[in-house]
């Protein structure tokens, strides 16, 4: 059986299969969570915006050090951008320490390099007149910073970054104490982030995949123009090759390039099978066709109306990650 943890510079262990938590309702998360224990996972990717972790510090409190313990069980978090400026980053984690019910998180990353200004809890996204996000005064930088402090009290044993550009990512190397230890960030066959991945590798930076299905259930799928991933023939043809699906294929795809997934599901038999993805090795012919189909699709992509058209919500902050495509 293949290895299935990455060493993070830290020396901790980090699950490569992780359940993701985003859009997973309040009222199904908690039976996502019991169905991740019977299938072993131990690693849980959660986010303030996500607005469940209350119901995942429920299922928390009914089976950590129960059912699974506390020391064998890898919990990240995400810090909000509402919440960015120095002075608001150790509530950020507070909040999140509280609702999962939990005395110290295994890893908190700043959600996006971007800022908006805080209104008040209950304002997810604060937007203007025109439907666009109102942009907040914090740097990453000081930002950063503060997420140290978090190591210093304790409160978590890892931090890091969640959509970084390689750019955004070099301002904090060349100004923290403590390194990044993971920048998590959308890749799947269809978007493979090859130059983006060796950054983070060359400074020994892990990297976690979200959407590494190509997000078929996001809420613009059914309107969107993108190929969908998991229908892809090549894909299709090599799963039946290994008798896998072609979920199982993706996820494998990115295991063995030694990146944490952490796919998305609420439903008990898919969450079963992308766990077995331990069990059979992809071949060095296979891992380059399943390269070779990238196209730089990203599935997560929220747009706004501006001026009649659908432009990226956040493209005109100017810390937004992807407006810049030499850093990414």
């Amino acid at each position: 059986m293949t290895s299935q943890y990455i060493k993070l510079n830290t020396g901790a262990e980090m699950p490569l299969l992780g359940l993701g938590t985003w859009q997973s309702p309040g009222g199904e998360v908690r039976q996502a969570i019991d169905a991740a224990f019977e299938n072993g996972y131990k690693h849980i990717d959660c986010a303030y915006v996500y607005q469940n972790e209350k119901e995942i510090g429920h299922a928390f409190a009914d089976t950590v050090d129960h059912v699974i313990k506390r020391k064998d069980l890898f919990v990240t978090s995400k810090l909000w951008i509402t919440m960015m400026e120095p002075d608001r980053v150790k509530e950020g984690i507070q909040i999140a320490l509280k609702n999962l019910r939990l005395e110290y998180l295994d890893l908190f990353l700043i959600h996006w390099p971007h800022s908006t200004i805080f209104q008040d809890h209950d304002s997810i996204l604060p937007l203007n007149d025109q439907n666009v996000p109102i942009a907040g005064p914090s740097d990453y930088k000081t930002t950063w910073k503060a997420m140290e402090g978090l190591v210093d009290d304790g409160l978590v044993k890892a931090i890091g970054l969640s959509n970084f550009n390689t750019k955004q990512m070099d301002d904090i190397l060349e100004n923290c104490s403590i390194k990044p230890a993971v920048n998590q960030f959308e890749t799947h066959p269809y978007m493979t982030c090859n130059r983006w991945i060796e950054h983070c590798r060359r400074h020994n930076i892990g990297v976690t995949a979200y959407c590494p299905l190509g997000s078929p259930n996001r809420p613009e799928a059914a309107s969107s123009d993108n190929p969908v991933l998991l229908d892809d023939p090549v894909i299709q043809s090599i799963g039946k090759k290994y008798n896998k699906s072609p979920a199982q294929v993706c996820l494998r795809f990115n295991i063995q390039r030694n990146i944490v997934v952490v796919p998305k599901s609420v439903t008990p038999s898919r969450i079963a099978e992308n766990s077995k993805v331990f069990d059979f090795t992809l071949s060095d012919e296979d891992m380059k066709a399943i390269g070779d189909l990238n196209q730089n699709i990203r599935y997560y992509n929220i747009q706004t109306i501006v001026n009649g058209k659908g432009v990226p919500i956040f493209a005109n902050h100017a810390a937004y990650p992807f407006n810049d495509p030499n850093c990414h």
